[in-house]
């Protein structure tokens, strides 16, 4: 590939996070904080970038035909369900279409275009933006990295529409990158944990870092905003040495842990800026760190510095805490910083899961610091994961009828396969299958221990078990709570024209709920 940018200034990018098509969508969670990292790289390096994050542009979302690798989930979907109990009912693009994308990006006439994955599973929305683009421009320059990328660059390299996959951080590789694009001889075989073509061949670079502390860029981002809410979010960590066989974190950010120097940190907050409308919303400051708990005094030291400069802030953890690091006092500091919520990561009950999974557990200290929390006033999620290699049906069933039981709000996450986790790291599995398998909501039997319809239906068990804890249940909820608990059956709302009645759900694994509702 010939190269004629030799100077910044000639140089104009574009950061676009593409759609993405999924069953759900969570706005105030879609931080795009790597995103965001790699256009202040660009800005320091000179050169000019515009920024679009096209899950989140529009409020309305399209309603598409569902992929036809997932027709195995139809039985399970009941088109006009709704109310508390009810499974996805839609699959939706969220974001223009890649064509309208395309036509955005191209109508600034960009050089290069860098494209954000942050999850595999939206691998195929970010090389349909990738084909789009070169249509319309064939000699512009693309890049693709993010966390999804990370976890298999091949797949993406191998695209004749990319040109270039940086795995890893953008702290390592970018400037290194744009150095190399900038010289006479555009020498890439240096840049870090690059994937790139020569003459047709696929070049991977075998130098693998992760940044150093005082390398990694804090960013505080405006995420999503209601007329009474808005949410930012950050992370002033990297890294996780868990070693936990359903996480894919430590193929982006290493298994080394790391915290941003607090001087950075505090000159980061110093230049972070609340108008004075926003002020008058509950603020909610979500930390995206997967392991606020290994530095507690950093994170209590950072909540009080912001909490000093925007009193009212409430703070999240929403990627979850190990309970095992929180004690009675510690919890006590944590809310008293401005905690408003814990989400707990309790994956199983069963000892050979979490022995195999690399997981600490403690059942008696879950649920004191539970209790504790719960006295507290402050409300808790606590998450579980639902097919995990030995699992089961009655295990999926001991965890929820032992949360039914505690104060705390049920989350359940249907496990999902991702290439180079520690049991999938034979890629051919993944070039037979779509990329959107590996989403949690498509419900795939990665570890043939539980079925789609034994996967769903614990996902409309621990729906029930949260409608049973709910303080705002409608007579219409008392009614389908009555029927649950006098039939023995799984029912749900539907809608029919105008009015929404019970029915029983067509799809269900019936020896669950049997369990279940006999415990």
């Amino acid at each position: 590939m010939a190269f004629s940018l030799l100077h910044p200034e000639n140089i104009t990018a574009v950061v676009a996070i593409p759609p993405i098509c999924d069953f759900y969508f969570t706005p105030h969670r879609f931080s795009s904080l790597g995103a965001k990292i790699v256009c202040n790289i660009l800005l320091e390096k000179g050169i000019k970038v515009d920024f679009f994050n096209f899950p989140i542009m529009e409020e309305k979302t399209k309603v598409i035909d569902m992929p036809s690798e997932l027709s195995y989930l139809k039985k399970n979907i009941i088109p006009n369900e709704t109310g508390k109990l009810s499974y996805f009912t839609k699959y939706q693009r969220f974001g223009p279409s890649p064509e309208e994308c395309a036509t955005i990006i191209f109508s600034l006439k960009p050089s290069i275009c860098f494209l954000s994955c942050f999850a595999y599973s939206y691998a195929k929305e970010l090389i349909d933006l990738a084909t789009d683009i070169k249509k319309l421009q064939p000699n512009i320059l693309v890049v693709a990295g993010g966390a999804g990328v990370s976890a298999y660059p091949h797949f993406f390299i191998r695209n004749k529409h990319i040109d270039f996959v940086m795995t890893g951080e953008a702290e390592v590789s970018l400037a290194t990158f744009i150095n190399s694009l900038l010289s006479t001889d555009h020498d890439f075989e240096l840049v870090p944990n690059l994937f790139w073509k020569k003459n047709t061949f696929i070049i991977e670079n075998h130098v693998k870092s992760f940044a150093a502390s005082k390398e990694i860029q804090p960013v505080i981002a405006k995420v999503f905003e209601t007329p009474n809410r808005v949410y930012f979010s950050t992370s002033f960590s990297r890294g996780c040495p868990k070693g936990c066989r359903f996480c894919s974190n430590f193929l982006t950010h290493g298994k080394i842990f790391r915290t941003i120097p607090l001087d950075k940190v505090f000159q980061n907050i110093d230049t972070f800026l609340i108008d004075e409308k926003t002020q008058k919303k509950a603020i909610f400051f979500n930390f995206e760190d997967d392991n606020l708990l290994l530095a507690p005094e950093y994170f209590l030291n950072i909540m009080q510095v912001i909490r000093g400069k925007y009193p009212g802030i409430r703070f999240l953890a929403e990627n979850g805490i190990d309970y095992n690091l929180l004690s009675h006092d510690l919890a006590e500091r944590l809310i008293k910083a401005g905690m408003s919520g814990f989400n707990f990561t309790l994956v199983s009950l069963k000892y050979e899961i979490l022995k195999y999974q690399n997981r600490g557990s403690s059942l008696s200290h879950f649920k004191s610091i539970l209790n504790h929390v719960n006295d507290l006033g402050i409300p808790v999620l606590s998450y579980f994961i639902c097919g995990l290699k030995g699992d089961s049906k009655q295990d999926v069933v001991k965890v929820l009828s032992y949360l039914r039981n505690l104060p705390t709000t049920v989350g359940i996450s249907m496990f999902y396969g991702i290439p180079n986790l520690p049991d999938f790291s034979e890629m051919t599995l993944f070039d037979n299958l779509v990329p959107c398998i590996s989403n949690g909501s498509s419900a795939y039997p990665w570890s043939d221990t539980l079925s789609t319809t034994e996967l769903v239906t614990a996902f409309r068990i621990s729906r029930y078990v949260n409608l049973l804890k709910s303080s705002s249940k409608t007579k219409l909820d008392f009614q389908l709570i009555g029927k649950i608990e006098k039939e023995k059956k799984l029912f749900t709302l539907m809608k029919e024209k105008k009015e929404i009645k019970i029915a029983e759900v067509p799809e269900y694994d019936k020896e669950m709920v049997s369990l279940f509702l006999k415990e």
